[in-house]
């Protein structure tokens, strides 16, 4: 039973982990889906990745957010 639980709450805190670094990754090239896919694989890896991808200058961030909005 113990076992059980020691399991959900790693899996909760390695899903947890992951969108964290998805969240860093929105503003970035790679996205928050490849961030979060990324890093359900291994926390490091989506890590890294996103912090070598290339932020996206504000501007183009504000045209897509209008055109969301607009929708």
């Amino acid at each position: 039973m113990y076992k059980d639980m020691e399991r959900a709450f790693f899996l909760i805190i390695a899903v947890s982990l992951a969108y964290g670094v998805g969240c860093m990754g929105r503003n970035r090239k790679i996205g928050f889906g490849w961030a979060f896919g990324l890093s359900l694989l291994n926390v490091f890896i989506g890590l890294v990745a996103v912090l070598l991808s290339k932020k996206i200058p504000h501007d183009e961030i504000n045209k897509v957010e209008r055109k969301e909005e607009q929708e």
